[in-house]
């Protein structure tokens, strides 16, 4: 029987942008953000509930992926942040589109929901993968209540 990925693998939450998303039923987040009209800063912040009680900002990205919107040579490359940190900058050009995974094991202590904020005029989307409770698209529950 085929089963399609939404709600099987994953779930998704756009525009995602400063919008908290609750890891308590998936291993981990993916965040794509999305900007062609110069460099951004990314912040990942962490929460204990979707209103941003008791928000936090721990050193939790060590990488990203970035690649730019050129279609001869938009491929994937992978960015060192180092030392970790909550922000990072994606480069204008190189970086119009970047992915940043956040696993559910980084999140501290009772502070399952996690954001992406994004400087200036980028597009953020969520995408929750490796969902620990499985559902028809339709039958989802919400990740941002």
């Amino acid at each position: 029987m085929y089963s399609e990925g939404l709600g099987r693998l994953y779930d998704v939450v756009s525009p995602a942008d400063d919008v908290y998303v609750n890891l308590k039923n998936a291993s981990g987040v993916t965040f794509i953000v999305h900007e062609v009209d110069g460099a951004s800063v990314v912040t990942i912040t962490f929460a204990s509930d979707a209103a941003g009680t008791g928000a936090v900002t721990p050193d939790v990205v060590d990488h990203y992926y970035g690649k730019s919107n050129d279609t001869a040579s938009g491929v994937w490359h992978r960015t060192a942040v180092s030392p970790a940190s909550e922000t990072f900058t994606k480069a204008d050009g190189t970086e119009d589109t970047v992915a940043v995974e956040i696993s559910a094991m980084k999140c501290p202590d009772l502070k399952p929901y996690v954001k992406c904020t994004v400087d200036g005029a980028g597009v953020v989307t969520a995408i929750l993968h490796d969902l620990s409770i499985q559902r028809a698209p339709q039958n989802l529950s919400s990740v941002v209540a």
